[in-house]
């Protein structure tokens, strides 16, 4: 859901899907923690009337583990959809060294606008599934 964050400190056990003592998220089957910052060059003001540099962007990703792509039913270039109750955001998967249950997306590129499309920021719980 929008606004449910994931605790900060270290992992302790507990079963999937639920929030232990420490108030630390442990996802369950199709779900993640969300981890999210921006890239250099985005969907920024400052790139306004500058369509070239902007142009040199790196097209938006969500970044995951091989397992935590396989549990959502999508592998290696495929397509994943990230969502809160407020909305989703379906973009290419790349499989990356990261931890299960977390997925990363820039915050501000083109076609992935984290705040706005989600209602969400780093740390927060989020639904993941195969778009195709």
């Amino acid at each position: 859901q929008a606004g449910e964050r994931a605790g900060a400190g270290p992992a302790a056990a507990g079963p999937a899907g639920q929030i232990d003592q420490l108030g630390l998220a442990h996802p369950g089957a199709g779900r993640a923690i969300l981890a999210t910052w921006h890239n250099l060059l985005d969907a920024g003001r400052l790139q306004d009337g500058e369509p070239n540099l902007a142009g040199t962007a790196r097209a938006p990703v969500a970044m995951m583990s091989a397992a935590t792509a396989a549990e959502a039913g999508t592998a290696e270039g495929g397509k994943v959809t990230v969502a809160t109750d407020r909305g989703a955001i379906t973009v290419p998967v790349q499989i990356a060294a990261m931890p299960d249950r977390v997925v990363w997306l820039p915050t501000n590129s083109a076609g992935c606008e984290v705040r706005r499309e989600l209602g969400a920021g780093h740390g927060t719980l989020v639904t993941v599934r195969s778009a195709e």
